[in-house]
This record gives C-alpha cells, structure tokens and sequence, in this order.
C-alpha cells in the first residue's frame, strides 16, 4: 500500500487501484474479492503487524498476510485522527464516528464535517482550523473518533 507519512492503523480506508505486480499475489487477492476500484479499511491488525483484517466493499471481513497488504497499490481515502502525524498535510474532516455528546462538543470547538485543518501535534492532539487559524486541543479519547480525508496539493 502507498503510505505517506501514515502509519498502518484501524479504521484508515484505501481505495485499491491495482493489485500488484506479483502475479501469484495479484491472483490470490483477485480470487478473495479483492479488484481495482474497491475501498478496503483496515478492521484490526494482529500482533507485531501480521494478519490484517480488512473490510471490504461488499461488508465481508478477509485477513491478509502482511505481504499480501503491502503488495497492493492503492491510496489512502481516509484515517482516524490519531493515525495522521503532525507536519503540512491539509485534510477535511469527513466524519464524526462518537456520541451525540461528542459531536455536539466538537461542534463548539469548530470541529466538524467539512472543516480543513491540520495536524500540528499529538497527545494532547493540537488541530490548526485553517479558514480560521485557530488551534483546538483534543485528547486522545476524542480524537480517536475524529475522521479525516486528506487533501491533495495543487499539481
């Protein structure tokens, strides 16, 4: 998988664009239901990395060896808050996963679906809301709930 300053954590969403250059590799996963063009989210990672459960498109869990997950090219389409690191990746905040109370907390603080922000440090997480260049202060239990889209630079 293409990962960009990203490491491997539950709940990010890729979107697979090729299977790989490995033939045997690429078969099998074709075999599992696995094509270009489909989302998968990582659902959990085993001990020191390997198996990965995935979510598919069509809500079926596959477990993948570490290999098999590298091997794939895809793109990251979303990640939870805590797995994006502090430097000048914009994204969007796609989603609010946690409680009503939650939500409605992030709401004051400016948080919510939409908003383009950056990461500019972790535990406590600082957020910089960029239309507005304020930074907001979220713990790690409310961070967790936190989804976002990275956004491309301009080419």
């Amino acid at each position: 998988m293409r990962k960009r300053h990203i490491a491997f954590h539950t709940g990010q969403t890729y979107r697979v664009h090729s299977l790989g250059g490995d033939k045997r590799i690429a078969d099998r996963l074709a075999q599992m239901g696995i094509l270009p063009g489909m989302e998968i989210t990582i659902a959990r990672i085993g001990p020191m990395g390997n198996p990965f459960e995935l979510a598919i498109d069509n809500g079926q869990s596959i477990a993948l060896r570490n290999t098999e997950v590298e091997a794939l090219d895809c793109k990251l389409v979303s990640l939870p808050l805590i797995a994006a690191f502090p430097d000048t990746q914009q994204y969007r905040i796609s989603a609010i996963n946690g409680s009503p109370r939650l939500q409605q907390k992030l709401d004051e603080l400016g948080l919510r679906p939409g908003i383009i922000m950056r990461v500019e440090a972790t535990r406590p997480y600082e957020l910089r809301i960029l239309d507005e260049d304020r930074l907001v202060r979220l713990i790690q239990a409310e961070a967790q709930f936190l989804m976002l889209q990275p956004i491309e630079p301009d080419a």
